[in-house]
């Protein structure tokens, strides 16, 4: 299936650069990586990028955003890609491996691939994964019951969150539409004509946007990532989460190995350490949830968390063959049905 460089990314906001990385020719100690800013970055600072400096001997270079903005200097760069190594969602792994960017996959430079869940490494997902999320069911307890199905949310006396198209769960929850009024994620028609029948609805455009309205009581229900919800929970807000019958649907998080990098080795090493207990040890006391199926941690912290095998082999997962082809289409017919 051909998916074209517009098709993936006429549905993406542009995320602020921290610090845009020109890569000189001659700059063979520098490791360049495209990740996530914010608490991620921080947590990379303290905990990851001195121990990896000192065994690759390089220096690490960092431009914060997402795959979606890190991907089109990868077109535009094949020969001399403008990083060692990116984070990605699940869908722009997919993109990348559809697009021919990445490197062939090593599972034999990177044995901590053994201790993943198998549908967080190849064949189910081409990247080397590191945190699973959860999109749950979110509501607000003082103004409704606990869902026992997506279509709960069709409800008279309450305002829906409704995700913007242009995010992963914005599909994720047009798909969820769909399905509960006869579609499927092939015929997606059925999902904007139930958004536009919410008795009233609010589109949110991000995770912080969303959070926020959570938190000043502008939405009840959402399809939200769970561990946000529970950092809401935790901070006292009246919100909860539940699982309808139809179930949840997951998002997995790694990284990529743009191909012809210059520093092979190093970003097979970094890919390992994403997939290791150690390093993700680091980020779940934040609960980004482990994909390393050895990662520990006591009953109170792992009950916030995706863990453990038979929850992460309960989620749902979408069908980024179909959907990624979609993005540019289902984002004009968007705009035509919202003004969001």
């Amino acid at each position: 299936m051909n998916v074209s460089r517009r098709d993936f990314l006429a549905g993406s906001a542009a995320a602020a650069t921290a610090l845009t990385t020109l890569r000189p020719a001659f700059a063979a100690s520098n490791f360049v990586i495209g990740t996530f800013g914010g608490l991620y970055s921080e947590i990379l600072d303290a905990s990851v990028i001195p121990a990896f400096e000192s065994a690759n001997d390089v220096t690490v270079q960092k431009e914060l955003g997402w795959g979606s903005k890190f991907i089109p200097k990868i077109i535009a760069s094949k020969a001399n890609p403008p990083f060692d190594l990116i984070y990605v969602n699940e869908d722009e792994a997919i993109f990348g491996e559809t697009a021919g960017l990445w490197e062939p996959m090593d599972t034999g430079a990177t044995p901590n691939i053994a201790n993943v869940y198998d549908i967080c490494k190849p064949p189910a997902i081409p990247q080397y994964t590191s945190t699973v999320y959860e999109f749950t069911c979110a509501y607000n307890p003082e103004k409704m019951d606990a869902p026992k199905s997506w279509a709960d949310l069709w409800q008279d006396g309450i305002t829906v969150g409704v995700p913007h198209i242009s995010s992963t769960y914005g599909m994720i929850f047009l798909q969820i539409a769909a399905e509960l009024n006869g579609g499927s994620v092939e015929n997606l028609d059925p999902g904007f004509q139930a958004l536009k029948d919410l008795p009233n609805m609010k589109i949110y455009k991000g995770v912080t946007d969303g959070f926020g309205k959570f938190q000043q009581g502008e939405m009840d229900a959402a399809l939200f990532y769970r561990h946000r919800i529970q950092l809401l929970m935790d901070d006292g807000v009246s919100v909860a989460f539940t699982t309808p019958s139809e179930g949840t649907y997951g998002m997995r998080t790694g990284v990529q190995i743009p191909k012809n990098t210059s520093n092979k080795a190093a970003a097979l090493d970094w890919a390992n350490r994403v997939m290791g207990a150690e390093y993700q040890d680091a980020f779940v006391s934040n609960l980004y949830s482990p994909s390393n199926t050895t990662v520990t941690m006591d009953a109170d912290l792992a009950a916030k968390h995706v863990y453990g095998a038979d929850k992460v082999n309960s989620l749902r997962f979408a069908d980024w063959s179909v959907l990624n082809p979609r993005k540019s289409e289902l984002l004009e017919q968007w705009n035509k049905a919202f003004t969001g």
